[in-house]
This record gives C-alpha cells, sequence and structure tokens, in this order.
C-alpha cells in the first residue's frame, strides 16, 4: 500500500518573529536597514497629509519612500514592485509590512511620486547625504560629469508630430465649441492615423501638405478661443514654426533644425541631443558631482540638448545651500568655461578640467604664438601692440595690430588674411593663465586620472538603477528618476564602506 509520510505539524506565527528567521543579516536591504534612519521622512511628508481628515494613512511616507529605494535598487516597474512587496519576503520585512498583509495597490506609487514633488524628493536625498557625511564620508575633491537618458517615447516624424499636434488641439475645441470641431472635420481630422512608413514618398509630401493646410485653418478658425484651446494652438504654430518652410510657394520640411526644437507632444521636455558628432540621442542629460570616496553630493536632470557648462554653478550652489562643502571641482572641457573659473573662484573653488585644442580653420598660427602681456601683445615676428577695445559686456579684450605693421612683415601669410590680426582675450586671462599652467604639472594628470571614476558610478545608475530610459515623461519626473538612483547608489556605498569598516584618508 502506497503510504506518503506525513509531516510534522507546525504552526504559522505572522508576527515579527517569523523575520527575525527568515531575513539574511547579509542582504543588503537588512544593512541598509541597519545603517540608514528613514524615520524622518514621515514628519517631513506630514503636512501632505490631513490631520482630521480622511481615512488613516496606512501607506505612509516612510513605508512608500522605502518602496522607491526597493524600485530603483531592483530596476522593478510599478506592477513589478506591488508583486514583489506582496510576496517578497525581505522586502515585505523592509517596508514594514506584517507577514499576511497583501500591500498596496501599483498605482500608490504613482500618487506617492506625484504628491512628494521633485523639490521634496531633493530635500530627502540631501538629508540622507547629511547622515552619510555624520558618519565620516564625502571627503575629498569633487568630480562632476553628464550622462545622456533616452525619452520614454516613440519620435515622431515631422508628419505625426503635426498629426499629435492638430489632434491636441482639436481635442481641446471639442471640449469648447462643438460646433468649431465638426466645421473642422471632427472625428475624421482627428483620427487620420495612417502609418507613415506605408505612404511612398510622393504621398509623404501630399500627406504634409494636407496637414499644414488644416493646422493652419485651426488656427486660423480658433484664433479668438482663449484658455485652453489658445495653448495648444500656440504649441501647433510652434511645431509648424519649427518643422515647415515654404520655398516657391512649395510647403516643404526645413532642412536647418531650429534651436530647442519640439521634439514630442507626449514629452514636451524632451529635447535631441548629442555625446558626439557621431552618437547623438533623443532625451534629457544627467549631470552629477561626486566626491572622491564615491558619494553623488548633487544630481541634476536637463533637457537633452543643454550645454553641460551651463550646469555647474547651479549644482554646487544648490549643494552647498544645504551645507555641503567644495574646495576643487574637477571635470571635463564644457566644465572649465572661464565665467565657470572666475564665479567659483570667487566662492573659494577651484575648477580643474582641460582646455579645448587650439585650432584655425586656415592654418594660420593660433593665439598661443601671441605673448600676451598685461596690456600689450607680441606678435611672433616681434611686432608689440597697446591698442585694445575692452567689452565690458562680454567680458573679452580684443587687441589690433597695425595694417602697417602687418602689411610689411614676413609672417603675414602665416598670421591673417585680414589686412590685420587680431587677439581676443577674456578680461580674466590671468586666470586661465594659471590653470594653463597647472594642467601642464603631473597633479592636473592625477586629477584627470581620479576623475575617470564618476563614469563606472554613472554606468551603474544606467545599467542596475534604471538610468538608462526615462520611465516617466517630463522634467520633473525626469530628476525624480536620477535623484532616486543617486539614493541608491549612495546607500549603497554607504554599506560597502561602512561593512569594510573604510574611513577616509586625506
Amino acid at each position: 500500500m502506497f503510504s506518503p509520510k506525513k509531516g510534522k505539524q507546525t504552526t504559522f506565527v505572522y508576527g515579527p518573529e517569523i523575520y527575525e528567521k527568515l531575513v539574511p543579516k547579509d542582504h543588503i536591504l537588512y544593512k541598509i536597514n541597519e545603517l540608514v534612519d528613514f524615520s524622518f521622512i514621515n514628519e517631513e511628508c506630514r503636512d501632505l497629509y490631513s490631520e482630521n481628515m480622511g481615512r488613516p494613512v496606512t501607506n505612509t511616507p516612510e513605508m512608500m519612500f522605502r518602496s522607491a529605494i526597493v524600485q530603483s535598487l531592483n530596476n522593478y516597474s510599478d506592477r513589478e514592485m506591488e508583486s514583489a512587496a506582496r510576496f517578497h519576503i525581505v522586502i515585505k520585512w523592509f517596508l514594514g509590512l506584517n507577514f499576511d498583509d497583501s500591500s498596496y495597490d501599483h498605482s500608490a506609487l504613482g500618487r506617492f511620486r506625484d504628491l512628494m514633488g521633485e523639490e521634496r524628493w531633493k530635500d530627502i536625498f540631501f538629508s540622507l547625504l547629511r547622515q552619510i557625511e555624520n558618519a565620516g564620508y564625502i571627503k575629498g575633491k569633487d568630480y562632476v560629469d553628464a550622462t545622456h537618458v533616452i525619452a520614454n517615447i516613440a519620435i515622431p516624424s515631422t508628419i505625426d508630430l503635426l498629426r499629435q499636434g492638430i489632434e491636441d488641439a482639436m481635442k481641446a475645441i471639442q471640449e469648447t465649441d462643438l460646433d468649431l470641431y465638426e466645421e473642422l472635420g471632427g472625428e475624421k481630422t482627428v483620427n487620420d492615423d495612417k502609418k507613415v512608413y506605408k505612404l511612398s514618398p510622393e504621398e509623404k509630401e501630399s500627406k504634409l501638405v494636407e496637414l499644414v493646410k488644416k493646422a493652419r485653418e485651426i488656427n486660423q478658425k480658433s484664433e479668438s478661443i482663449e484658455g485652453k484651446v489658445r495653448e495648444k494652438t500656440q504649441q501647433l504654430k510652434r511645431i509648424l514654426n519649427e518643422n515647415i518652410q515654404e520655398n516657391e510657394n512649395k510647403i516643404v520640411k526645413k532642412k536647418e533644425k531650429t534651436k530647442d526644437r519640439l521634439v514630442s507632444i507626449v514629452d514636451k521636455d524632451a529635447r535631441h541631443g548629442a555625446k558626439s558628432d557621431e552618437k547623438k540621442f533623443t532625451g534629457y542629460k544627467v549631470n552629477s558631482i561626486m566626491s572622491e570616496d564615491g558619494f553623488i553630493k548633487n544630481i541634476n536632470a536637463t533637457p537633452g540638448n543643454s550645454y553641460d557648462g551651463d550646469v555647474l554653478i547651479p549644482l554646487i550652489d544648490e549643494m552647498v545651500e544645504q551645507g555641503f562643502s567644495a574646495s576643487e571641482v574637477v571635470g571635463d572641457t564644457a566644465y572649465g568655461e572661464v565665467d565657470n573659473r572666475n564665479r567659483l573662484l570667487l566662492k573659494g573653488i577651484t575648477v580643474t578640467a582641460p582646455f579645448k585644442k587650439e585650432t584655425n580653420k586656415n592654418g594660420l598660427f593660433p593665439q598661443s604664438k601671441f605673448s600676451i602681456e598685461k596690456h600689450a601683445v607680441v606678435c611672433p615676428a616681434g611686432c608689440r601692440t597697446m591698442i585694445l577695445n575692452h567689452n565690458e559686456k562680454t567680458e573679452k579684450i580684443t587687441f589690433f595690430f597695425k595694417k602697417e605693421d602687418c602689411g610689411n612683415c614676413e609672417l603675414k601669410q602665416k598670421c591673417t588674411v585680414q589686412e590685420n590680426r587680431t587677439i581676443t582675450i577674456s578680461e580674466h586671462y590671468e586666470l586661465l593663465k594659471k590653470a594653463k599652467e597647472y594642467n601642464k604639472t603631473d597633479d592636473f594628470k592625477e586629477d584627470m586620472k581620479q576623475r575617470a571614476h564618476i563614469e563606472p558610478k554613472q554606468g551603474e545608475m544606467k545599467r542596475h538603477h534604471g538610468l538608462q530610459r526615462a520611465k516617466y515623461w517630463g522634467l520633473p519626473k525626469m530628476n525624480i528618476q536620477a535623484i532616486m538612483s543617486a539614493i541608491v547608489v549612495n546607500v549603497k556605498r554607504f554599506v560597502t564602506l561602512s561593512s569594510r569598516g573604510y574611513r577616509w584618508c586625506s
């Protein structure tokens, strides 16, 4: 007779004791829980909830923030996070859920992100950074760099972008003036969704003309309507201005791309950007500052077409306002613009960065061949000029050599194709001269070698913590995503160094 062996009778206790047996002490979440104090978050977010109205809060701010930590740590979607909070024992423990709790609905994560807002996420980032600093970390020089993040959109063609703009405007008109909506074609206009790739070149040209005429008609006939319709028609006008031109009364796409061109109606903040002439992308840039011992001290997302050098001072100012110090910032060429160097030096911060290589498209003498004095310039032939113009608005000083001196010079063909040579320098030339001298030293070479360590940190955020591609639409939510990635790599680093007993030695 087949008789399966009966197991021993067991009793399941749904309480804290069960976690003590099941949660391994070497798990990353256990270590984070031991090292990091998240208790301040409930108080930080108290003003977001009513004291006297509504149901008692079950999904507390601390629990939802811990969920955000887990979500970014494992690169979970909202639905994956809901499932993990329901079935993963260590995660349930980390969130503070009872063993038999069913967790929250995934939509609670999105509501919490929106409720918190970009500024509050950043405040919590700095509060956690302060805990790490108080533990004896965040030391040494600072390194700055940018990485790109792909937008979470399908990049539309000009025809599809026009369709999106027309559909947006038509829906706004439908809510305001139904008669005008029908006059402009109603559902037929809104639901024009024939796939562009199925059109022949001639059909694409014809469709472009058709859409441009319809867009102009919409703008003209809705011109007097205010509110949401005005907002959407202005958007439609922008799409037309940035993408369409007329050559000999023929409607065609613009060949030259407009600066800061709207890329998508879905994500209005995403922009076309470039890592180099060959590597282009559509989305955002994320600039971050990292301490020498490997902690992100500040992070900020900007549209993909932004210039890295413009972000440095706001990044440092925000960091300093939060009570974090900086004495030297090391970056690549873009961060070493003279304005950055001068403005930060006034705050006691030195910028270390390479300079752009001097080039002359005509193969003529570069500026480095000239001897620049305080109020004069000497050319390679030994001619000296003190004739100058100081533009205080641009902070530039231009020196002019005399026409007769250049005309009689045997080196003229190697120097200029004009009647006379001019040399333009920054009024902060002495600062740049000192920086160029430093860049010739071994210390500078070591700075550049150490600066490269920020790139693996950015790679970690991209490969493991969701920063490869935007999860949401819009710059504020892109910033929240970047902040969470930075928080996670910081607490991971905190755990790693603490477990090794590491302390900074300058």
